[in-house]
């Protein structure tokens, strides 16, 4: 008898693991060419079918797949400033095949054309999130959009208050405006991922226009980590991350307690490598900057970041920068520090200006840090409360300390 009870329970617990397995189903995989999304369409029907196709596997969740082949889209929406082709669901990704997956967004619009969007806060007013989103393995190739005026619409990806969203082995390329922007983001990532010539339509005087664009404020819980990636030629900032309090102090009030880590990334060719405006909890770590029209590394307005053992090379004005800028004197430029970081070919090393701002400029750190092939090692001008020096070695004792500097730490330097 015990052998037939033992028997009978596995049987009931074979039955119920069947059961259990059947109410969870596996995630559904759809293939777009099969729902009205190809390449022989125009870009108004591909657009209405992807979108339809986003809005139906968003229900249940579920990946959808483009084979390679190049894919054109058009406008199929309004937003508040701009168009865009598709609007991004909750649990729906979005999966290539590398390089030959080509999604291209096509026309002229008067704002600015975005390819996905979402930014439900900014058009309604309701903190609503996009999750659990991911993007691999396609490229888009903007080259064919144009707008009237620029504003902040003409991206790759815009996204407002996102959460475990994840983006891999993308290329961006040639948007009117930035390539990635993405804003708010909690608990998410981009690896291996690609900026090239984005911002076409912006000046230098522009904001946005970046490769990687990433903005913050709204929850203490926001974070990113970006690895790998590249940026190449792009109007402004390869990579950099703000504030948006700077732009809307009451949707945007927050101060993030998590960490914004960018690591072993590349630039080249951008106004600006690496930076940040009205930044803070920003990590640099391992990445290279090459060949900018300005800085390679360039913090303006910002607070509480690190540059560590990053390297600048052949930078149009100076290797690395900080800049106080603020004229209503709200915004400290405080706790900046570049460690371990290699500067060469440059005209300047170290450039840190206090231009137009009466709010303090204190504990900012330049530390075992080398330089090569630069004019001025170190550059300075107006008023700091505190700066550090320490340990740094220089191919010349040229500096141009300018500034009227409070507590000035300047020790253990080849030129000491």
């Amino acid at each position: 008898m015990g052998i037939i009870k033992r028997f009978f329970c596995l049987f009931l617990l074979l039955l119920l693991m069947v059961g259990c397995s059947e109410n969870q189903p596996a995630e559904a995989w759809v293939n777009a060419t099969d729902h009205g999304v190809t390449p022989e369409n125009t870009g108004e029907e591909n657009s209405q079918a992807l979108q339809a196709l986003i809005d139906e596997t968003s229900v249940k969740g579920g990946t959808i797949y483009l084979p390679a082949g190049q894919y054109e889209f058009a406008e199929n929406g309004r937003q508040t400033i701009g168009s865009h082709c598709i609007t991004m669901r909750s649990d729906v990704s979005i999966i290539g095949d590398g390089d030959a997956t080509v999604l291209k967004p096509v026309g002229n619009s008067q704002y600015g054309l975005d390819m996905f969007y979402f930014n439900d806060y900014l058009d309604t007013g309701e903190a609503i999130y996009l999750e659990n989103c991911r993007f691999e393995k396609f490229v888009i190739d903007a080259s064919a959009t144009s707008c009237e005026i620029y504003t902040s619409a003409g991206k790759g990806f815009m996204m407002n208050l996102i959460r475990n969203c994840h983006w891999k082995n993308v290329t961006v390329k040639h948007t009117d405006a930035t390539g990635f922007g993405v804003d708010c983001p909690i608990n998410c990532t981009f690896s291996y991922c690609v900026a090239i010539g984005c911002g076409k339509a912006a000046t230098e005087e522009n904001g946005g226009a970046s490769g990687f664009g990433i903005g913050f404020g709204f929850s203490e819980d926001e974070s990113i980590s970006i690895l790998a990636c590249k940026a190449y030629n792009n109007r402004k900032f390869g990579f950099f991350l703000e504030h948006q309090g700077r732009f809307n102090e009451d949707m945007y009030g927050a101060e993030p307690k998590g960490s914004f880590a960018v690591s072993d990334c590349f630039a080249s060719g951008n106004l600006f490598g690496f930076g940040g405006i009205c930044s803070m909890n920003t990590v640099y770590e391992a990445c290279v900057s090459e060949n900018s029209r300005r800085y390679g590394f360039y913090f303006e307005n910002a607070r509480d970041s690190q540059v560590v053992s990053c390297r600048s090379q052949n930078e149009g004005e100076a290797a690395f920068a900080v800049v106080q800028n603020d004229t209503d004197g709200t915004r400290e430029v405080s706790g900046i520090s570049f460690l371990r970081c290699t500067g060469k070919n440059s005209p300047v090393g170290v450039m840190l200006m206090q231009e137009a701002s009466s709010a303090p400029m204190l504990n900012n750190r330049v530390e075992c840090c080398q330089f090569y092939g630069v004019r001025y090692t170190v550059h300075t001008e107006g008023q700091m409360q505190s700066l550090a020096l320490i340990g740094n070695a220089s191919d010349t004792t040229q500096n141009d300390f300018m500034a009227d500097i409070a507590d000035f730490q300047n020790s253990g330097n080849s030129w000491n």
